[in-house]
């Protein structure tokens, strides 16, 4: 008896003390990876404070010690999603911008949802890569009000593309009128890429021939 009690003494001393008190402080990627877990299943629209804060399993009251609100939360969203995308240096104007987009577009491509979130914050969220695209603009030759021009035009493009869907409904509509009836059988042969490679050559091709002018 005496043994066993003491067996049982040894293993209590040696089990961790139950945690007290507030829970552990959460880091920012645990709080970006919850929103974005809501915003991929559920749509950015769904993403509120007490639906952010039911995905962390803390009390909204808990969250708002970590974010201020929700605009503070998206924008860390937005800041996260963007970390990783690689700024050009080398090559020509066209090259360069071709590539920034094209690298911003992978991460799009990763993180289904974000974009609307982006055409809203990427603004407030982001400058390193909005003053990255005025750069090229710049370097290029155009003037500052064409610059910002510029790059809202490629901003709505690029981010509000992913809110317009061509894709064929189930049930393709027989009566429509003609020019509508001629091009409605070839929707089912593009691609997602076929949409976006051909409007960001149709954008650069346009500015190219502006700076031209």
């Amino acid at each position: 008896m005496t043994a066993a009690s003491g067996d049982i003494g040894d293993a209590a001393a040696a089990s961790p003390a139950r945690p007290k008190g507030r829970p552990p402080t959460l880091t920012e990627e645990q709080i970006v990876d919850a929103a974005l877990a809501v915003i991929r299943t559920e749509g950015l629209e769904a993403l509120t404070m007490r639906r952010f804060a039911r995905e962390l399993g803390r009390s909204q009251m808990a969250v708002y010690s970590h974010v201020a609100d929700k605009q503070q939360l998206l924008d860390l969203v937005a800041r996260a999603t963007m970390a990783d995308v690689e700024i050009p240096t080398e090559g020509s104007w066209e090259e360069q911008l071709r590539s920034l987009i094209d690298n911003i577009d992978r991460q799009l491509r990763r993180q289904p949802g974000i974009a609307g979130l982006l055409l809203q914050r990427m603004l407030h969220a982001d400058q390193r890569i909005v003053d990255a695209v005025m750069a090229i603009l710049l370097d290029a030759g155009f003037s500052e009000s064409e610059a910002l021009l510029a790059y809202a035009m490629i901003h709505t493009y690029l981010f509000g593309r992913y809110q317009v869907t061509m894709a064929p409904s189930a049930a393709v509509e027989t009566d429509l009128p003609p020019a509508l009836a001629q091009v409605t059988p070839h929707l089912a042969e593009l691609r997602g890429a076929d949409y976006f490679n051909f409007g960001i050559d149709t954008l650069i091709d346009g500015l190219r021939a502006r700076l031209a002018v």
